[in-house]
């Protein structure tokens, strides 16, 4: 066991330790604050670091005011079975989240979160995933005035190094701030939010060397400090090996999110063939069809190609960094993309085909133009000009971590409770038990919930 010595001076006193001030770690520690507790955040940037900027599409809840206004039926036990069967999670933990969701809704509404579409996500089979007004960017900035209103000591480029235990119980941490050592004391609790590892490359290459040549674009913090001090003093981990999964598109060219307003066209490798269904999947996820991108090309390039109609239907609200490719054929497209001769010209006509007789695409069994159009039947590719972007595939966040139970209590190699250590959102493994089989939404979710879970059960926590 690696720990920080027990020093003789402490540089701060709390009831509880957040590490981490993100998206899981201002909950946790709000909900603490608000229980009468005292807490310090430590944070290793100087702000919000947070991936929840990256928010591609909604998070998953039940029971919401927009869902009842459209007549839509759904309930945590049905999000509950969907997402074990779907994701092959831990059911225990899965359970704690659906049965505190409904909750954690109503407290960032409450925050000032205005909700602003329901949509329908790939791997859900009710539409529940909740688009908020101003997206990823917003939510942040709502987080972090609701952590400065309540006043909690938040210590900014402090970075943890190792936890301090006393007796096998987690009693603070040693962190390093302007090339100083500084001690923590915690005398309830600390709790690990520090995030996923996608920016270090020595970790990724351990857990998912097929995918270390992916774009990381998860915050330049997410260094999988958290997991390190936990694993230096006994903690087990669960669901390492799936961690490092395909996510999202970034720009070829500029490696920076799309933004193109070509989404509801459809998706191809670099030789003209579709590889999936573009708008949601009964049994699998987006990841899932990254995978099989990734066997036939490990860039992970691919190709969104849609045409005017559908760009008249999604136009972004900002222009992008992106190339956008444009032609009044498809043949002109092709030859620009350097895809070979008659391929996408074969694929767009066998999906135009298709839809024209039979209202669908027969060979993904794609029905619906998306998630952003809920219920629209799906578009062909007909009208020019046409469009196209050059896209490859990022590491957003990673979907294995420290080994927690259903209170987000960290459990050491054997099976027991670790006292006084706590971890919560993409630190956390379990969630995630058949590879790329994400559950859409679920980061966003399992972050707002579990940091809202392990504020209060740390609270609660009766300390040395």
């Amino acid at each position: 066991m690696v720990a920080s010595k027990i020093p003789q001076k402490w540089d701060g006193e709390a009831d509880i330790v957040v590490i981490g001030g993100g998206n899981t770690g201002i909950p946790a520690a709000i909900t603490a604050h608000d229980k009468g507790v005292s807490v310090i955040v430590l944070e290793a940037s100087g702000g919000m670091a947070s991936s929840l900027a990256m928010i591609a599409g909604g998070t998953p809840f039940t029971g919401t005011d927009l869902q009842k206004a459209e007549g839509i039926k759904d309930s945590p036990d049905q999000l509950y079975d969907e997402a074990v069967k779907v994701s092959g999670g831990r059911p225990d933990l899965w359970r704690a989240l659906v049965d505190r969701q409904e909750e954690v809704y109503r407290w960032l509404v409450s925050l000032g979160a205005k909700p602003e579409r329901v949509l329908t996500a790939p791997g859900h089979k009710v539409r529940r995933s909740i688009k908020f007004v101003g997206h990823g960017p917003a939510l942040c900035k709502i987080l972090r005035e609701a952590l400065k209103k309540s006043g909690v000591d938040v210590r900014y480029k402090t970075r943890a190094r190792r936890l301090i235990v006393d007796n096998g119980r987690v009693i603070g941490v040693t962190a390093e701030s302007d090339g100083k050592t500084a001690n923590f004391k915690a005398g309830k609790a600390v709790i690990l939010t520090t995030g996923g590892f996608c920016q270090n490359l020595d970790i990724v290459k351990e857990y998912g060397p097929h995918y270390a040549d992916l774009v990381p674009t998860a915050p330049p913090t997410h260094q999988g400090d958290g997991l390190k001090m936990a694993m230096a003093i006994g903690a087990a981990t669960e669901g390492l090996g799936l961690a490092v999964c395909p996510s999202m598109p970034v720009g070829a060219e500029t490696l920076t999110f799309v933004n193109h307003g070509l989404s509801g066209g459809i998706t191809v490798d670099r030789w003209g063939n579709r590889f999936g269904n573009e708008a949601t999947e009964e049994l699998g996820t987006y990841t899932e069809k990254h995978k099989i991108c990734l066997d036939r090309d490990p860039t992970g390039l691919h190709i969104t190609v849609a045409d005017q109609a559908i760009r008249d239907t999604n136009a972004p609200p900002n222009p992008g960094r992106e190339t956008i490719y444009q032609a009044d054929t498809i043949e002109e497209l092709e030859k620009q993309l350097d895809i070979p001769a008659g391929n996408l010209q074969a694929t767009v006509a066998e999906y135009n085909s298709d839809i024209e007789k039979y209202g669908y695409d027969r060979k993904y069994e794609r029905r619906y133009q998306g998630m952003y159009w809920p219920g629209k039947a799906v578009m062909p590719i007909n009208t020019p000009p046409y469009y196209a972007v050059k896209n490859k595939i990022c590491l957003t966040s990673m979907k294995g971590g420290l080994k927690i139970n259903a209170k987000c209590q960290v459990i050491d190699q054997f099976g027991d409770v670790i006292p006084g250590l706590y971890a919560a959102g993409e630190i956390a493994g379990g969630l995630e038990g058949i590879p790329h089989h994400y559950y859409t939404g679920r980061m966003t979710l399992q972050a707002f919930t579990q940091g809202r879970i392990s504020g209060d059960v740390a609270a609660d926590d009766p300390g040395a």
